[in-house]
């Protein structure tokens, strides 16, 4: 879908060099150009000339921006600069938060007790472990053993670990979803995530997009 969009100052721009995500930021916004940090991967800067051509992913609010462009020029302002020519079509690669995607993953999830806190867990909890399904930057769907299906209810709150490349984050959901699968006999739970930071958010979301940009770049190659 293409659209028109605002680059704002600080915003986060990433360089996609060939699969390998390249991160750096706005510094500055003209009507001919977007100035942005050098573009850094694993402590390994990429080197960009005048004429090199860029794909270039914006995120701005909930929406992730994706164009393709050319640099048009280097300065120096305290930092580096790169000028990138703006952009003509900018496409809307999701326009929200919770465009779910399919994904396999072993998760362990923990039971909160409703007059425990967060801060007060203890050996009581109930600790289990799940299949994730399908997940989004609002919530998750896995599968568990339906002999969990006693313990489980509407409205209760868990602790997810969730494995990321290199690190793992928890995060806080309420079970909105418990159904039977009996062709598998396994119970699917419904997770929306509460109480999730914006960094946690956006380290979801950055996941979900990699791994979406997977699939259509292995779709390309099998066309």
């Amino acid at each position: 879908m293409k659209c028109k969009v605002e680059f704002i100052i600080n915003n986060r721009i990433e360089i996609d060099d060939g699969g390998e995500i390249y991160k750096s930021n706005i510094q500055d916004v003209s009507e001919e150009h977007i100035g942005i940090s050098v573009p850094v991967c694993n402590h390994k800067y990429m080197s960009l000339q005048k004429g090199d051509r860029v794909e270039g992913i914006y995120y701005e609010g909930k929406n992730i921006y994706k164009f393709y462009t050319v640099v048009i020029g280097r300065k120096i302002e305290k930092i580096l600069i790169i000028m990138l020519k703006k952009p003509e079509k900018v496409e809307l690669f999701q326009r929200r938060n919770f465009v779910r995607v399919p994904l396999i993953l072993d998760i362990l999830c923990a039971l909160i007790p409703v007059e425990k806190s967060l801060n007060n867990l203890n050996d009581q909890v109930e600790v289990f472990k799940a299949c994730s399904l399908d997940m989004s930057g609002g919530g998750m769907k896995f599968a568990v053993d339906v002999s969990l299906k006693d313990k489980l209810k509407l409205g209760d709150k868990i602790i997810i670990t969730l494995p990321l490349v290199n690190d793992r984050l928890d995060v806080k959901g309420k079970l909105v979803r418990i159904y039977e699968n009996k062709e598998n006999k396994k119970l699917i739970c419904g997770v929306s995530f509460v109480e999730l930071d914006r960094v946690s958010r956006e380290k979801i979301i950055r996941g979900l997009f990699q791994i979406m940009r997977e699939h259509i770049r292995k779709g390309a190659k099998q066309d």
